[in-house]
């Protein structure tokens, strides 16, 4: 009897740890392939050397700037139409509201970047728009620039912070709004006292979340972007696929990786952001 129980917690166990061990091994097995190829040859740290090359740096730094814009502007829309939405909107508009205002996660990323070729071009709808208008200097070069990337990257981000967002102000207690309003506080009080303190932990939980793939997106740099400034993921690209310099790309992968690893585990190691990160 002894036997056949231990032999069923054996097959149990065996049964629920094959899904761990295989997501254990798609996840570990590639880095620990890019840390070897990055040190090769002769197990050397000559490309981590070069990713300290001004090429690089600049890039990487752009790249890091970009996530951090972009995720403010983001984090500034969501908070007021959150907070409308969770507390000015009427109920029954609330699931209509909220849908419209995360359409974007329901299309292809593809889709959406070339829908923003379409808004831009000189002859697109904005442009058309201003000329109409009567704008002086219309139509603008808008497309193929650091704004047309700026504001895809804020079309598609957008929705994840929304909706991160969106859960802690929903549990923000209307009561203390009103009493902080009954007491004489004027809304920018109400703000800074209550709203940011209440619902800070959902907005760095969204920060996190869309920082690090604003700061690492290939497709919209490609399809929106000049040939000015180019993003580090496209560095990383170029390496494997056109100068087919495998240690270099994986050291530029793995340096990039590294610093968006230690910002996520820096905000994780608050309990409150940690508790939202985990309904993610």
């Amino acid at each position: 009897m002894a036997a056949t129980e231990q032999s069923s917690r054996l097959r149990d166990g065996a049964i629920a740890s094959a899904p761990v061990t295989l997501a254990v091994l798609l996840g570990v097995l590639p880095l620990f392939f890019l840390l070897i190829e990055s040190l090769s040859p002769g197990l050397s740290l000559d490309n981590y050397a070069r990713v300290g090359e001004p090429l690089y740096r600049s890039t990487l730094t752009y790249s890091l700037l970009m996530g951090v814009l972009v995720t403010g502007v983001c984090l500034a829309v969501a908070y007021p139409v959150t907070y409308w939405l969770a507390h000015r909107c009427p109920t029954r508009y609330r699931l209509p509201a909220l849908v419209a205002l995360t359409l974007p996660l329901w299309l292809n990323y593809v889709v959406l970047n070339y829908t923003w070729i379409w808004i831009l071009a000189r002859g697109g709808v904005l442009n058309t728009i201003l000329v109409a208008a009567g704008i002086p200097g219309a139509p603008f070069d808008l497309l193929f620039t650091d704004l047309s990337v700026f504001l895809g990257f804020i079309y598609i981000y957008l929705p994840y912070v929304v909706l991160t967002l969106y859960v802690s102000m929903e549990r923000l207690d209307g009561r203390l709004l009103e009493a902080a309003r009954d007491l004489g506080a004027t809304n920018r009080r109400v703000v800074l006292d209550i709203v940011i303190p209440q619902t800070r932990a959902g907005a760095a939980a969204g920060a996190l979340i869309v920082y690090a793939r604003i700061a690492g997106a290939y497709a919209t740099p490609e399809i929106l972007g000049g040939p000015g400034e180019v993003m580090f993921a496209t560095l990383v690209v170029e390496a494997f696929q056109e100068f087919f310099d495998f240690g270099l790309g994986s050291a530029l992968s793995l340096v990039f990786l590294s610093i968006v690893v230690i910002g996520f585990l820096a905000g994780a190691v608050v309990p409150s952001v940690r508790q939202e990160l985990k309904q993610w």
